[in-house]
């Protein structure tokens, strides 16, 4: 199991951020992601595998003024 956004959610092995985020039904290019407190930077959610137990943190980004 994995925790996104503080919800638990299902983990298989060999999941990505890029998996995560379409399950979720986020668009990579709107959203900043942490794994474990660390930026992954949005070139690598397609190769960033996850482990076990981790902690993701999906971030919208909003224009505005």
């Amino acid at each position: 199991m994995i925790r996104v956004n503080d919800e638990p959610a299902d983990y298989h092995p060999g999941m990505t951020v890029a998996d995560v985020l379409r399950t979720f039904g986020y668009v990579a290019a709107t959203v900043a992601v942490w794994v474990d407190d660390q930026i992954v930077p949005r070139g690598d959610f397609d190769t960033n595998v996850l482990r076990d137990e981790a902690d993701i943190r999906i971030v919208l980004m909003a224009a505005g003024g």
